[in-house]
């Protein structure tokens, strides 16, 4: 009998009107207790028809005292169809504690979330902060459930679609290039998470880490010749340094090169940066105007003699050893950059019929004018590295101090003869073996 009539009392609570001595007392929504639990756009069902009991149960010979919900999932089920669990549960969902993010009675949010912002219910458990420099749309919009489930998904991080798929579905134009590049960056294919933070960045493009930090992550080769080099290339440390000369997703070129290499590289070395700097060459002007073009430029290759993230000297970024003056004192060393493409015996023999052309008799002319512990020409002497209106590469002029040295040299069927400002006119034959100069 007594457990039959605490049931009727609890039932004539939940309905509105008990009856104690004779007198109405009120039931939980009333303007004195649960009211603004009420005054809500969205309201439970239960709550909404006054129904308390479907979810609390009063605690016998308690006065308005409940029975604490330890697992509100399993009040949930008995009229929500259970949630099909996947791979990767919420954490709240986990432990049961749907009202961890939904309020039981009603809400002002669509779901009766207990937050305003889908984001500031989020951000009430994960600490993200939204207000970087560049931040991602979906994120500064506070609608996390673009990119996350919100109960469980057979993805990380709760995400609706793994990977890459996710991100191409907003950035479909990337998604067709891949399709058509010939060389993928490898982080791009397999992950855009490698390198962007798809919360938001105090950096450019939503990088984690700002740009060089980011690409030396990985590419720790190259950090150590930009930091070890001696000659600085400012395309690696200026604007957008990396992606400046490489596409970090994909390109048609090898390295993922923006560019064909030697376009690329005319692409700053034209009248642009000679207006800024005048002491660099207008490389893309002497080519266009000098046809014979040395053996590394004729295959387009820049690198060949210079290294684009920085030189081994100070000296126009050359990947090895080259002198700058007109006169040095002459040893292997110092020569490494031409020795790595021509014999070092072309200077190395004071005779020869064979290793020159350039020789009187059997006299090496490039013996003679190199090999000297005092004042040794040069290569860049006679000879223009990158291109020239003469065979060899043969220099009209070379920078002697402050005067432009002309070199006058003409070539003949068995020899030649040149009229340069450092000596009077002298003339070499291949054929007359007896003739020493």
């Amino acid at each position: 009998m007594k457990k039959i009539f605490l049931l009727l009392i609890t039932l004539a609570m939940m309905n509105g009107l008990v009856y104690s001595q004779g007198k109405s007392k009120e039931s939980c929504v009333t303007d004195k207790c649960h009211v603004s639990t009420s005054s809500v756009k969205f309201i439970h069902g239960p709550f909404a028809v006054k129904d308390c009991q479907t979810c609390h149960q009063l605690v016998p010979n308690e006065k308005h005292k409940f029975i604490e919900i330890k697992n509100s999932s399993e009040i949930c089920s008995n009229c929500h169809e259970p949630l099909e669990m996947k791979r990767v549960i919420h954490g709240p969902l986990q432990k049961g504690n749907c009202v961890a993010c939904h309020n039981p009675h009603g809400s002002n949010q669509q779901f009766f979330l207990r937050k305003g912002k889908l984001s500031e219910l989020c951000l009430s458990c994960h600490k993200i902060n939204p207000d970087k420099k560049n931040g991602h749309p979906p994120v500064m919009d506070g609608d996390c459930t673009i990119c996350h489930q919100p109960h469980t998904s057979d993805n990380e991080k709760l995400l609706v679609q793994n990977g890459n798929k996710l991100c191409f579905t907003c950035h479909s134009d990337l998604e067709s290039e891949f399709a058509d590049a010939k060389v993928i960056h490898k982080p791009a294919a397999e992950k855009c998470l490698s390198c962007h933070d798809v919360h938001g960045s105090d950096n450019e493009f939503m990088l984690a880490k700002e740009i060089q930090a980011q690409c030396f992550t990985c590419h720790d080769n190259i950090k150590q010749q930009v930091t070890n080099a001696i000659g600085k290339h400012k395309a690696v440390e200026e604007d957008k340094k990396c992606a400046n000369c490489h596409s970090p997703h994909l390109s048609q070129m090898p390295k993922l090169l923006n560019q064909e290499p030697m376009s690329l590289c005319l692409s700053c070395h034209d009248n642009k940066l000679t207006s800024k700097n005048p002491s660099i060459t207008n490389m893309k002007n002497l080519f266009e105007i000098n046809k014979n073009w040395h053996g590394p430029i004729r295959e387009k290759d820049c690198s060949g003699c210079h290294n684009p993230h920085g030189g081994k000297t100070d000296f126009r970024l050359l990947r090895w050893v080259y002198p700058r003056e007109f006169y040095s004192s002459f040893s292997t060393e110092q020569y490494e950059l031409c020795f790595k493409c021509h014999q070092p015996t072309l200077v190395l023999e004071p005779k020869t019929t064979t290793l020159t052309g350039f020789r009187n008799g059997d006299q090496n002319l490039h013996f003679l004018h190199v090999n000297k512990k005092v004042k040794g020409r040069t290569c860049r002497t006679c000879h223009e590295t990158h291109a020239s209106q003469k065979e060899r590469h043969i220099r009209e002029s070379v920078p002697f101090g402050k005067w432009e040295l002309p070199i006058y040299f003409e070539k003949t069927s068995d020899g030649g003869k040149c009229s340069p400002g450092c000596h009077a006119t002298k003339e070499y034959k291949r054929s007359d073996i007896t003739t020493r100069q």
